[in-house]
């Protein structure tokens, strides 16, 4: 294997390897309402940061003011809880990362960064999506600030599908066939 191939695969890995860390760093921060609206219900405001591994399990309970009791005020002794749900957009950019990190043991070198490009892509949009979320805003909550590690996450795959593509372009057209001399036909050129 050629030294500039092994440098590819090393770095397709490394990318795809931080791109999957970086769901361990806090990708959201959910605020249940205005600080405004706190104050007028008698409630204090609960912040809660989700990591990129909280959003793709999700599950677990948030404790804070929820969207029913705004009618009337809560109860001072009632922590209201409610059950975040899993986001399917984080969870493909997560998928993504993996099988970007799983093509490096693919020996063929344009399937290898054609997945690459793809697994970029697809990680990139996916987050871009997870970003527009109807799932988080629809459970009433006011605000979805986005984190570093979302920001992290999403240059990572921007750059991995970029590296990607443009290695694919320029070893495909180093591995063009030459182009073949005219057939001489009667010892004379063709026209």
């Amino acid at each position: 294997m050629p030294p500039s191939e092994t440098a590819s695969k090393g770095a397709q890995g490394g990318l795809f390897l931080l791109a999957g860390l970086c769901f361990l760093l806090p990708f959201v921060s959910l605020s249940c309402a205005s600080e405004e609206f706190a104050e007028g219900m008698n409630t204090e405001q609960v912040d809660q940061t989700r990591s990129g591994v909280q959003l793709v399990l999700g599950g677990s309970e948030r404790e804070g003011f929820f969207p029913e009791n705004a009618i009337a005020r809560p109860l001072p002794d009632e922590e209201p809880e409610f059950t975040i749900p899993a986001e399917p957009f984080a969870a493909v950019a997560l998928v993504a990362a993996l099988a970007g990190l799983s093509l490096v043991f693919v020996r063929v070198t344009r399937t290898r960064l054609l997945g690459a490009s793809i697994a970029g892509a697809t990680g990139a949009a996916s987050l871009l999506l997870l970003a527009l979320s109807p799932t988080l805003r629809a459970l009433g909550l006011s605000t979805v600030t986005l984190l570093y590690g979302f920001w992290i996450t999403l240059g990572i795959f921007g750059l991995a599908t970029g590296a990607h593509v443009l290695q694919l372009r320029s070893g495909g057209m180093s591995e063009r066939p030459a182009l073949q001399e005219p057939l001489r036909e009667n010892g004379r050129e063709p026209p």
